[in-house]
């Protein structure tokens, strides 16, 4: 599904003054601190847990329910065994699928997640600019990031943990608590999805969302000058596997 065609779209990303340009611009239109998504392919805002394959009902409460009985042998820190929102963070940084949507404060850490991809470099990609103040106000009454605790970031957080085909048509931008290192560096934002609607298809998005093409020849030039400035995956995943994967990748001259 490629990006929306509509008057959100403003321009092409092919070089950093490029990204400048709509940094500036979406800075303009969403001045209270907008969220960046930056996507190799241009697929819908769709949490993981809601995409195809159709993996059945209790697919969701039931990989959540292992996740938090085997979590505690292999990792040093978990949640308290009742702290569902916290343990829902710590399963979507390591990838299995929830109702959350990743979002960053950085504009130039999702770009590098758009142009990174080895497996999708003949696509194009696409950056999103979200305000999720104003999401929020448009869809909860509250123009501010939710508190985890917040009663309707909760009701949307217990849908994950129910066994029955729980959906609400809402999403809710959340602060997020910084229980592991690569949520800190990665200036994490999270959105919370009651079910598989994709956020660009409610009828409020044009308020608060954006979107930008990233062609895919672009792709190359946009990493390695990203690269230069830092803005690599050693620095965004802080460990020892980024480490090792970003090294192997250097050229030395004798």
């Amino acid at each position: 599904m490629s990006a929306p065609d509509s008057e959100e779209t403003k321009m092409e990303i092919r070089s950093l003054p490029d990204a400048l340009s709509v940094i500036a611009e979406v800075q303009e239109a969403f001045p209270q601190e907008p969220w960046w998504r930056g996507q190799g392919v241009a697929a819908p805002l769709i949490p993981s847990v809601h995409r195809p394959p159709d993996r059945g009902a209790s697919y969701e409460a039931n990989i959540a329910i292992k996740f938090v009985q085997r979590a505690p042998t292999r990792h040093a820190d978990c949640p308290a065994a009742g702290d569902l929102t916290r343990w829902l963070f710590l399963m979507q940084h390591y990838r299995l699928p929830t109702r959350f949507l990743d979002w960053t404060e950085g504009p130039l850490i999702a770009l590098f997640f758009a142009v990174e991809g080895q497996d999708d470099t003949e696509e194009d990609g696409v950056l999103w600019a979200l305000d999720p103040f104003v999401m929020n106000g448009t869809m909860h009454g509250q123009a501010g990031i939710l508190q985890p605790g917040h009663k309707r970031a909760e009701k949307l957080v217990h849908l994950a943990y129910s066994e029955l085909p729980a959906t609400e048509d809402s999403v809710a931008a959340l602060i997020t608590e910084e229980i592991d290192l690569r949520m800190m560096v990665q200036l994490s934002g999270l959105t919370i999805h009651g079910s598989a609607k994709p956020l660009e298809n409610y009828d409020q998005a044009p308020q608060f969302l954006r979107s930008y093409v990233i062609p895919a020849d672009a792709k190359p030039g946009l990493l390695r000058d990203l690269q230069h400035l830092g803005v690599r995956s050693r620095n965004l995943f802080p460990d020892l596997e980024h480490l090792a994967g970003d090294s192997k990748d250097l050229y030395f001259e004798d």
